[in-house]
């Protein structure tokens, strides 16, 4: 019985999945006529994301899910690649970005934990610095983000400092 409702949730999983991916090719597909007779001048063609001059088809905005599945598999084959400052693959850039959230995490580890026993031990403590924690707890890491940028102006300094802003609590 439960084998049998898995194997329909499967199914009926992918056939959501297909339908999604329908909808989506008809929602970005246009066509020669389309454009045509809707006696789209050049400009507004090319505002829509459309390019009269091939046709109709799109130059730009939301791709269609052969186009994503072609940049995707352009972007993993080759995720270590490293063609200078401004041009990595996505394997560098998700370490990069998986080292700074460590960095962040463990920085708060190390200055919550400590802190956090000290509170727990000194009833003075704890009542001189609850309202700066309730103050400072529910402030969004949005709202971090341009304070840091602004004032550490290094945009990896500051992304580890609002991943320890925002991990501090937690700990």
């Amino acid at each position: 019985m439960i084998q049998s409702l898995r194997l329909k949730a499967a199914i009926l999983s992918i056939l959501i999945f297909l339908v999604l991916l329908f909808v989506w090719q008809i929602s970005v597909q246009t066509n020669t006529q389309e454009i045509s007779s809707a006696g789209m001048d050049e400009e507004y063609a090319l505002l829509m994301g459309l390019s009269p001059e091939t046709g109709g088809s799109r130059t730009d905005g939301f791709p269609a899910p052969k186009d994503f599945a072609i940049l995707a598999w352009n972007q993993l084959s080759d995720p270590f690649y490293d063609r200078g400052p401004n041009d990595k693959g996505i394997g560098i850039q998700l370490a990069h970005s998986l080292g700074r959230v460590g960095l962040g995490y463990l920085i708060a580890f190390a200055v919550a934990v400590p802190l956090g026993f000290v509170i727990g031990m000194s009833p003075l403590l704890y009542q001189a610095l609850n309202p700066y924690i309730q103050v400072l707890k529910p402030i969004s890491p949005l709202a971090w983000m341009p304070i840091a940028l602004y004032t550490i102006k290094d945009s990896t300094t500051s992304a580890i400092f609002v991943i320890f802003i925002c991990s501090i609590w937690p700990c």
